[in-house]
């Protein structure tokens, strides 16, 4: 969140006050002690981002009775999303090739939340940093340029 504030300013300003902020932020822990001035456990909060999508999606109803099968009496009604192009099962065009209706695109889901912890004392505990204060997966930009491209 500190960072977001910070790029909202430019030039000398942005740079005062980023560094500002890093020498502040070095001087905080990664935790507050709950319980001073012994250090007995450690709470701990993130905030963190989630982007995704389903390659296949599928959903089954074994319970339908409308598609009839001449050995179990019936089967279920399948649905299957997926990235492909969808095509009228009987009616074809004048080269034989049946009508497109439409495409079928995966699923895309975006959402944050926050994530609390208590941690107790020890050499390395939960959520210490790697490299910075912010964390990415690897396939994390890409997917959020996808799922932004859809919008």
């Amino acid at each position: 969140m500190a960072n977001e504030t910070v790029d909202k300013y430019s030039g000398e300003v942005g740079d005062q006050v980023s560094k500002r902020l890093s020498r502040t932020m070095s001087a905080v822990p990664c935790g507050l002690p709950v319980m001073p001035p012994h250090w007995i456990f450690t709470a701990n909060v993130w905030t963190y981002e989630i982007v995704g999508k389903y390659q296949v999606f599928t959903v089954i109803d074994n319970d339908n009775e409308v598609i009839p099968e001449p050995y179990f009496g019936y089967k279920g009604q399948k649905y299957v999303r997926e990235d492909s192009g969808v095509y009228d099962p009987i009616k074809t065009d004048e080269e034989g090739y049946y009508l497109k209706w439409g495409d079928n695109i995966p699923i895309y889901f975006r959402f944050s939340g926050y994530a609390a912890t208590v941690v107790g004392p020890g050499i390395k505990g939960v959520g210490d940093r790697v490299g910075g204060n912010v964390e990415q997966s690897i396939g994390y930009e890409g997917l959020l340029s996808e799922y932004e491209g859809l919008s």
